[in-house]
C-alpha cells in the first residue's frame, strides 16, 4: 500500500523586495520565498527558517501544505528549493498555489522496501528512478510509492513501472511507459561465472602448450 502524504501547516508574511530588505529578512532568521499559482499573483514572502525546515524535511516536494500568509490561507506545494552552496541551509523556496479540485503534476518518491535475495548473493542493486511524476488531485498526493524488491531473486532481475501497481483511477503517470525499468540487480549468474572460469582455464592451457616448442628449440640449440 502506498503512503498518503500528511497535511502540513506553515505561516508566512509578505516581505519587501530589494537587496537591503533581503539582507534584513535573513538576519531575522527567516528564509526568502515566493508564492504563485492558482488565483494569485506572484507574491514575495518569508518563512521562519526552523519552521520551514521542519516542514520541508517531512513534506518534501509532494505534500500539500496549508500556507497562512498574513492570515489568508492557501493550499500549496513546495515547487523548488535552493540550498546555500556553503552553509547548506535553505536559501529560497517557491510555493505553488494549487486548486484542490483540479489535478496537478507532482514528483513523488519511490520507497524501496524489503531485501533482495540476489543482493545477498553479491549482486548490486541499481535504481534508475527514485521519484516518479504523476498527475492527481492535490488531496490525493501520496507521500511515496512503495516497491518491494524482495522479489528480485536472481542476478539481472528487474522491476518496471507496471510493478508499482498505481491506482490508475487516482494517478496518471507522466512520461514513463509501463515497461520502463525502475530498478534492477546487476551481477554475474552462476552460468556466466562457470563460462568465465572455463575460458580462463583454456587460456592457461594454450599458454602452457605454446611454450613447449620454444623450450624444445632452445634445448636443440644448446646441443
Amino acid at each position: 500500500m502506498n503512503k498518503m502524504a500528511e497535511k502540513f501547516t506553515l505561516s508566512a508574511t509578505k516581505r519587501e523586495v530589494g537587496k537591503t530588505a533581503r539582507r534584513e529578512t535573513r538576519k531575522e532568521g527567516r528564509v526568502l520565498a515566493v508564492m504563485y499559482g492558482h488565483g494569485v499573483d506572484s507574491i514575495a514572502i518569508s518563512v521562519d527558517a526552523s519552521e520551514v525546515l521542519r516542514v520541508y524535511r517531512k513534506a518534501g516536494l509532494s505534500a500539500l501544505i496549508e500556507l497562512d500568509v498574513d492570515g489568508k490561507k492557501h493550499s500549496v506545494i513546495i515547487k523548488t528549493v535552493d540550498i546555500h552552496p556553503v552553509r547548506h541551509e535553505l536559501a529560497h523556496l517557491d510555493f505553488l498555489v494549487v486548486n484542490v479540485k483540479e489535478a496537478t503534476i507532482v514528483s513523488v518518491p519511490i520507497e524501496f522496501i524489503g531485501e533482495s535475495p540476489a543482493v545477498k548473493l553479491g549482486g548490486t542493486f541499481l535504481s534508475k528512478y527514485n521519484t516518479i511524476d504523476i498527475r492527481c488531485l492535490p488531496t490525493d498526493i501520496p507521500k511515496s510509492f512503495k516497491l518491494d524488491i524482495s522479489v528480485l531473486e536472481n542476478m539481472n532481475d528487474h522491476l518496471c513501472v507496471a510493478d508499482l501497481k498505481i491506482d490508475e483511477n487516482k494517478f496518471e503517470i507522466m512520461g514513463l511507459e509501463p515497461q520502463i525499468i525502475i530498478c534492477s540487480v546487476a551481477g554475474h549468474t552462476a552460468e556466466e561465472e562457470e563460462e568465465t572460469e572455463s575460458t580462463e582455464e583454456e587460456s592457461v592451457e594454450v599458454e602452457v602448450t605454446g611454450q613447449k616448442p620454444e623450450e624444445e628449440g632452445e634445448e636443440k640449440a644448446e646441443k
